[in-house]
């Protein structure tokens, strides 16, 4: 009787949950067509935001800006898809209370910090080049909760992972074109197809060459990001694949993912997949054993794909392989720290005066009756020599890392050079100074907040110490609130002088921080620590459910074989993510394998509980 119950139970649960492939759409869509949508689209920037581009008041965007509306279109799409599904009882509500609490939670702050933005419209629409504002946001936890509840069966899990075989496919295809050379965005045809009539793509510039593959994402970055998810899906697939003709075409697709991923020369995107290799080695130690030849020929597809790549590229592939090591990025920044002799301890402006404080000595610049005059830190006037065309140097050579220069046209303003860093000042009306920034804005410089730990550091991992050393500290102010939605840059000290010239050997300027590098540090800053730990919550669960379910390595079935893939993929995400941002071009489909691995693992467990 209990056996007959039982199976009873299974045929009602089937009933219950069978959907057809057309609620779908919306998923598939935003699966394969929104990562690949790339249009140009002029946007003209209010004085606001347009104080933190470097492009002025106007903004062209061709990767974020109408992915984020097709997002959004999308994910209301597939409200609508599953409020008719639940509302007609074919698709109940899972029993998943813990992770509706923390989806609920995160939401909620985002909208309080969208409230209160620092910014509103930014917090509304997003940041150029990002277009994450709080609609988008909310998608991206919206398609968690939907996927969740939708995965009930194997279909539903086919449907989702195949779509991400298609979307491998697409970007691996394009990807090889740019690898080698024959990029087709870069190609007449593809210009044509990605700016409206009014603009001449004839004069379209793009800056990656050949060698690196950052497909239609916007950064290499994020290639690698995106790589750090398909790249164990697809690896899986093929796994599990028991069809010779499908085993060869997983085969395939698991390169071409493999070269994605590869030939983005992403550091984040590799370290995301160690993670994630490291966890799926002891997840499927028995598969290994069981298939060790299909494993052994998809290892030499993807060791002769390393070394293609590292020859036609001169070395790059290992070159960015060897910079993994912490012993030598460690010898790298040590390297660094010994040749940086100068090292910025103030850099200031006050009335008609400027500081400048190194290591070594003290400069102060005086503007008095219209005549520039320079004194050191003890007071004492310091001659200078000028030469015809207004530039000032100065006669002790404690000084020859400065000079200075003026303008019988433009008296406002003074060239300055610092040590081999660049820095423009003006003077006012009332003759004081101010600085002229990165983006032609008058400002004052700033004395930022820092982690000392990162002195003499700032280059660690392509100059990501530097951010984090200025960003960490802002988290003080966010412990409940967040600044908003894509605010980011416009609350980070962008005019921190100080900071930026201690930046290498020449310094970091005319470079906007529009982000953390760092998808933590980014949710914390825009939305509040509470949002953070909310996810944080949310991704620990998950991956303590996951750890708990795959560790014993049976796979004995498709369903616990995407389980485990995208446990792993999801595990090589959040890696990648202490060194890469959410960005709309994948953000997407990392929240939608996290809803489908969720509701995957809720199936087994029921499954268990039914058998």
């Amino acid at each position: 009787m209990q056996k007959i119950n039982k199976n009873k139970n299974k045929k009602n649960l089937n009933k219950l949950e069978s959907k057809k492939i057309s609620y779908y759409i919306p998923i598939i869509f935003i699966i394969i067509v929104v990562p690949i949508i790339v249009y140009c689209k002029i946007i003209t920037l209010p004085k606001e935001i347009a104080d933190f581009w470097r492009n002025g008041t106007s903004h062209a965007d061709f990767y974020s800006y109408y992915k984020a509306i097709a997002l959004i279109i999308g994910t209301v799409a597939a409200v609508i898809a599953y409020g008719g599904l639940f509302l007609n009882g074919r698709l109940p509500l899972q029993k998943e209370k813990r992770y509706y609490l923390f989806i609920f939670i995160y939401s909620i702050f985002v909208i309080i910090s969208s409230i209160n933005a620092q910014n509103k419209d930014v917090a509304i629409e997003g940041f150029p080049d990002m277009y994450q504002g709080v609609f988008v946001l909310l998608s991206y936890v919206i398609l968690l909760f939907i996927l969740l509840n939708y995965t009930r069966n194997e279909m539903d899990i086919k449907i989702i992972v195949y779509s991400f075989v298609i979307l491998t496919v697409i970007e691996g295809v394009l990807g090889l074109s740019q690898y080698f050379g024959f990029d087709f965005l870069q190609s007449g045809i593809g210009k044509s197809l990605i700016t409206p009539k009014e603009i001449d793509s004839s004069t379209l510039r793009f800056i990656f060459g050949k060698h690196t593959i950052y497909g239609t994402m916007y950064n290499t970055n994020f290639v690698g990001s995106f790589g750090a998810l398909v790249l164990p899906l697809t690896t899986v697939i093929y796994l599990n694949e028991k069809e010779r003709k499908k085993t060869i075409m997983f085969g395939l697709v698991a390169l071409l993912a493999f070269a994605t991923w590869l030939g983005c020369n992403s550091r984040a995107g590799y370290l995301g997949i160690t993670a994630g290799s490291i966890v799926g080695i002891i997840v499927f130690k028995k598969i290994i054993k069981k298939e060790y030849k299909k494993i052994l020929i998809l290892f030499i597809g993807f060791i002769s794909i390393t070394l293609i790549f590292n020859i036609v590229s001169g070395g790059r592939v290992f070159n960015q392989f060897s910079r993994l090591n912490p012993v030598i990025e460690a010898e790298k920044l040590q390297s660094i720290s010994e040749q940086q002799l100068i090292r910025f301890e103030e850099v200031s402006t006050k009335d008609n005066t400027f500081t400048i404080k190194t290591n070594k000595e003290t400069i102060v610049g005086v503007m008095q009756d219209s005549v520039l005059s320079f004194k050191d830190e003890d007071e004492n006037k310091l001659d200078i020599n000028t030469d015809k065309e207004g530039k000032i140097t100065f006669l002790d050579e404690k000084y020859e890392g400065y000079n200075f220069t003026t303008f019988e046209d433009r008296p406002a303003y003074i060239k300055a050079e610092l040590y081999g860093r660049k820095w423009d000042l003006y003077t006012t009306g009332d003759q004081k100074f101010k600085v002229i920034s990165f983006n032609n804005k008058i400002t004052d410089p700033v004395e930022a907040p820092r982690i000392k730990l990162f002195d003499g550091r700032e280059t660690f991992a392509s100059n990501r110490g530097y951010i984090f050393s200025r960003t960490i500290p802002m988290l003080k102010d966010t412990l409940l609130i967040g600044y908003g939605p894509d605010n980011y840059p416009m609350v980070f000290p962008q005019e921190d002088y100080v900071g930026r010239f201690n930046v290498g050997s020449y310094g970091m300027l005319d470079i906007i921080i529009d982000k953390p590098h760092n998808m933590y540090l980014q949710t914390a800053i825009n939305t509040g620590v509470i949002s953070l730990l909310a996810l944080l919550a949310i991704w620990g669960m998950y991956l303590f459910d996951s750890f708990k379910i795959y560790i014993k390595g049976n796979m004995e079935s498709f369903t616990e074989y995407m389980g485990a893939a995208i446990f792993l993929s999801i595990t090589a995400y959040l890696t990648a993510g202490l060194f890469n941002d959410n960005i709309i071009s994948v953000a997407p489909l990392f929240w939608i394998l996290l809803g489908t691995g969720i509701g995957i693992n809720g199936m087994l467990k029921t499954n268990k509980s039914i058998n």
